[in-house]
């Protein structure tokens, strides 16, 4: 999904969303990034001075969300991230925390779509 406001990230085990990891594994690596806190169960904010993110770690059948299910098992197969574009220079500060996030679950990063059209552009590899 394109938008000229946000910047729509994605954190995953595969295309397929087959690979699923302990959420409290999950949780522990979101919890102590030092950039973003608890808001819910499975549900994170940016501290106070890091650009606005929402990000979500759930359990999700094909990349789409939104049941209380979701946000409540003991596996996840998804990080969904939104951050604003309010700031052009926050997208690198937004790429470095998921790309961080993503290293130590070992998970690709995709950005949904670029401002050219482009979807699911690949920006973080899952390592063999």
């Amino acid at each position: 999904m394109w938008s000229h406001l946000y910047w729509y990230y994605e954190i995953r085990g595969n295309e397929t969303y087959s690979q699923r990891v302990l959420t409290s594994d999950v949780l522990n690596i979101l919890d102590n990034t030092g950039k973003l806190k608890r808001t819910g169960n499975q549900q994170f904010s940016n501290i106070e001075g890091f650009p606005w993110i929402s990000v979500l770690a759930v359990n999700s059948d094909d990349g789409s969300y939104g049941r209380h299910e979701n946000f409540n098992s003991e596996r996840v197969n998804l990080i969904a991230v939104v951050g604003s574009k309010s700031n052009p220079g926050n997208e690198i500060l937004y790429v470095n925390l998921l790309t961080e996030i993503a290293e130590k679950i070992n998970w690709e990063l995709i950005l949904e779509e670029d401002d050219d059209d482009n979807e699911n552009v690949v920006l973080r590899k899952k390592t063999l």
